[in-house]
């Protein structure tokens, strides 16, 4: 076994001279998102109980337990710190893991595919060194995030947040990242590439976010056995308990040991989940430029549409709950009163629309991604040396990039509409949830001009429309919870949009997002016609 982990320290050392400055960024930015915002929620609710305990009120409908999760706090015990970890914990730990995932699979089965590995292990290293390196570099980085997070919330000096919960509530939070870091480990040695990897990791961590929510409202119980659930299920600021913290690192051990198991046995370059056999003979359709492209994005988009219909489903389902949650909550009633010319699924339908929207715009900035990302790696060298004009390609690519956009978007209407069908009395009509589906649509083309851009003038900096992405999401989701600057909230894209249909259509905002997203992709298209290749 020393002979399996030899070099590890030189590998460790060399990885981390080469990435301190994302880590460190990553580090800051991460602390900074978890625990940043604490004397903000404070300034805003704890100073007024009549706030706090609407709050409480709104969180505990089923609409807000399928998004955030449940809560195990009382009205008694509902403080301040119990609302920002419910606000928080859950939606935090899914960009934890997100962050963990991606990095961990470029480090490891992208290095690979490249033939970096296979050069590295030419010298007297280690069959799992670079593993255990990369294994070490998470648990150190996870373990500064829980520092500068704790410390954060600590200087804050928030009434209810002492020293022992800020560090569980950072705890937790860290050991989701390292957590689903493992995991990912798990899909580097079953998957074929990098990108089977990649979307396999985020399929799960998809899967299980979905599975909480039908748990979290029917069953909490189940809850335990979901890596999301460890998350919130920490009770933080309520009845603080470290036992899914326990439970979180004894998996990551066991994940760990699994995937040296797995690698230890798998030759390089290959995985363990069978790979389909090609045709003998390429398709008539491979050999034009939508064929080919569709044909390398098929399960990407066949996924991400079956996971947006899923999302809206799962929203649908619980509309039938509402009516009598609200009419058996004084606080709630009171809440709603000034909007009694629409229902609570209307008003509801308004919130969560933005989630929707917002995911089925990471679905079209990943496909218009794969425009550049495939550039760097040189695998559009052929195609550009043949009559194939720069001009097809990036129209093709923005072109479907939208309908693709349009689709998702149609993809988690029908979902919210047949679910919500099935469970009211009084269903909402589709063309009811069309409209107030179909406005997010220019937000949307907004996000491609943006990308656009960024692909025509600055291909090597793509990565700043993931920064803006979530940006856009803080602001939309928390935005109402908070006490956000106006001039932040101007830069969201998603705050010009109408509610609808508890705010009127505006056709001059929309028309106007549209025209600017136009401008911004002929403005990508005339950068992108200009510039040399770029490679990684």
């Amino acid at each position: 076994m020393k002979n399996r982990f030899n070099m590890t320290g030189v590998l460790f050392l060399y990885i981390l001279r080469r990435d301190w400055l994302k880590l460190l960024i990553w580090a800051v930015a991460l602390s900074l998102f978890a625990g940043g915002f604490a004397s903000a929620v404070y300034e805003m609710y704890g100073k007024d109980p009549t706030g706090l305990m609407a709050m409480y009120e709104t969180l505990k409908n089923p609409a807000m337990i399928a998004m955030l999760g449940p809560t195990s706090a009382s009205a008694e015990t509902y403080t301040v710190g119990a609302m920002y970890a419910h606000e928080m914990i859950l939606f935090t730990a899914l960009v934890f893991g997100i962050v963990s995932i991606m990095h961990v699979i470029s480090r490891t089965r992208k290095e690979e595919d490249d033939g970096i590995t296979e050069l590295i292990r030419s010298f007297q290293v280690g069959r799992l060194a670079n593993t255990t390196a990369i294994v070490i570099e998470m648990f150190l980085l996870h373990l500064v995030i829980i520092a500068l997070s704790t410390g954060l919330l600590q200087v804050q000096n928030v009434p209810g947040m002492n020293l022992s919960s800020n560090l569980l509530y950072s705890t937790s939070l860290g050991m989701q990242g390292f957590l689903w870091a493992m995991i990912a480990l798990i899909f580097v040695q079953l998957a074929a590439g990098a990108g089977s990897a990649r979307g396999l990791s985020f399929l799960t961590l998809g899967f299980f976010y979905i599975l909480r929510m039908a748990t979290d409202m029917n069953a909490l119980d189940a809850s335990w056995f979901n890596p999301l659930g460890w998350s919130y299920l920490v009770n933080v600021y309520v009845n603080d308990s470290w036992l899914p913290i326990v439970i979180a690192f004894v998996a990551s051990i066991v994940f760990i040991a699994l995937a040296y198991i797995l690698e230890q046995a798998r030759d390089l370059g290959a995985g363990y989940l069978p790979e389909r056999s090609g045709h003998a003979h390429a398709k008539e359709r491979l050999l034009s430029l939508p064929g080919l492209v569709l044909r390398l994005q098929k399960i990407f988009i066949i996924g991400w549409l079956f996971a947006l219909f899923i999302c809206g489903a799962m929203y649908g389902s619980i509309f039938g709950d509402m009516d009598d949650f609200v009419s058996e909550n004084e606080i709630m009633k009171q809440m709603f009163l000034h909007n009694s010319d629409y229902t609570i699924q209307e008003q509801f339908m308004s919130v969560l629309f933005v989630v929707l929207s917002l995911l089925s715009t990471i679905f079209i900035v990943g496909s218009l991604m794969k425009l550049v990302n495939e550039e760097k790696k040189g695998r559009w060298d052929q195609l550009y040396a043949t009559k194939l004009s720069r001009t097809k390609f990036y129209w093709y690519h923005v072109i479907m990039a939208s309908i693709l956009g349009v689709i998702g978007q149609f993809s988690a209407i029908f979902g919210l509409y047949l679910a919500q069908r099935s469970v009211m009395e009084t269903p909402l009509s589709l063309w009811e949830i069309t409209r107030a589906g179909i406005v997010w649509i220019p937000a949307i083309f907004f996000f491609i001009g943006i990308l656009a851009v960024l692909i025509g003038w600055l291909p090597r900096f793509t990565v700043i429309i993931w920064a803006y992405l979530i940006f856009a999401f803080f602001i939309s989701y928390f935005g109402q919870m908070m006490d956000i600057p106006e001039f932040a909230t101007n830069l969201d894209v998603f705050s010009y949009i109408p509610k609808v249909p508890i705010e009127e259509w505006k056709w001059g905002t929309i028309i106007i997002i549209k025209l600017i997203a136009l401008l911004m992709m002929i403005v990508g298209f005339i950068g992108y016609k200009k510039r040399d290749l770029v490679s990684e």
